[in-house]
């Protein structure tokens, strides 16, 4: 149903706990990082053409969550990519962003496709398999297709989707200058398949 479940691989009577915060579509995954400060960091690809790559931050580091009783991953900030050509950023999914106004923050988590649409982020080739690289503070995902792009309405190739009718995919990488939390980032094509 388009949620990240987290289970106890060591407990089998463990109750499976949906992770709500992370957002409601088609998970690739859930890679997870620590930040410098001790916050959790979650990247998320939306498997899917024309879907996105999204990152969670955690409020609080995830020692202090835990001592208060709250868990990280349920407390924090979901963003979507927004990829320019020459930096990146990622935009926060909240209702305070103006064009999420009149939204809650559930309806954001259960249509959080509709919210990335709405506050323009760019629709990637299939996002899928994501990893971090802590000493270099740099990301890749790998987009496997997309062979609408470009053609009819679907969108037109992009600096980061630079291929109409993409049938082979690509891998993007991005890197941060201090951490993972920070709101721009650099990126580049890794490799067009």
């Amino acid at each position: 149903f388009g949620w990240v479940v987290e289970i106890d691989p060591f407990d089998p009577n463990a109750t499976p706990v949906k992770r709500t915060a992370l957002g409601r579509f088609k998970h690739e995954g859930a890679w997870v990082q620590e930040a410098r400060d001790g916050r959790v960091v979650v990247y998320s690809g939306d498997d899917q053409i024309n879907e996105y790559i999204y990152r969670y931050v955690s409020r609080l580091p995830w020692r202090k969550a835990l001592a208060k009783g709250i868990n990280p991953l349920d407390d924090g900030t979901l963003y979507v990519g927004k990829f320019y050509a020459e930096y990146g950023e990622w935009i926060p999914l909240t209702p305070e962003h103006p064009m999420l106004v009149g939204w809650t923050l559930n309806d954001i988590l259960i249509n959080t496709r509709t919210a990335a649409d709405l506050v323009g982020a760019t629709k990637m080739d299939r996002p899928e398999w994501i990893d971090t690289f802590p000493d270099s503070l740099t990301a890749i995902a790998t987009l496997t297709n997309n062979n609408t792009r470009g053609t009819g309405t679907n969108p037109p190739i992009d600096p980061a989707n630079p291929r109409a009718s993409n049938v082979y995919g690509h891998i993007i990488k991005w890197y941060y200058r201090k951490d993972w939390t920070e709101p721009t980032f650099g990126w580049d094509i890794f490799a067009l398949c």
